[in-house]
């Protein structure tokens, strides 16, 4: 397979030493097989904590997210197919650029790196909501 930016073939890395991704060796962009971004979504193993305690620039990030959502097209390196881009999730904004035909997504270079911060904010943020919402449950009483 080659890359979608620079036709450079794409290598096999390890991830996190567990997955085995498509790697473009020059731009560092990563191609994903169906259920891998999932996969690594589920996985702890890098750590965010520094950056989870910086407030984070929603406004900065919405201005790249709209520089990037008009970029050129790229091709699946897998069937050929116009990959489509969306904003990944709800507020990640992060978008990524996915087979229609369900053969995987491409993430630019400190995509996935961006998407795990996502994660691990959103799984912060949901356990202290969980925990303020008992908490005030328990304060009624």
């Amino acid at each position: 397979m080659n890359c979608p930016h620079d036709g450079s073939e794409l290598k096999k890395v390890k991830y996190e030493k567990l997955f085995d991704v498509d790697q473009c060796p020059r731009c560092k962009g990563m191609w994903l097989q169906p259920g891998e971004l999932e996969a690594i979504q589920e996985i702890k193993i890098n750590e965010y904590k520094e950056e989870l305690k910086k407030i984070h620039d929603y406004v900065g990030s919405s201005i790249l997210m709209s520089k990037t959502k008009d970029k050129g097209q790229i091709i699946c390196p897998e069937c050929n197919s116009i990959l489509e881009r969306k904003e990944y999730g709800y507020c990640s904004q992060v978008y990524i650029d996915y087979c229609i035909n369900g053969h995987g997504i491409w993430l630019d270079a400190d995509e996935l790196h961006d998407l795990e911060v996502f994660y691990e904010r959103s799984r912060h943020e949901a356990h202290h909501a969980r925990s303020g919402f008992f908490r005030g449950l328990l304060d009624m009483f």
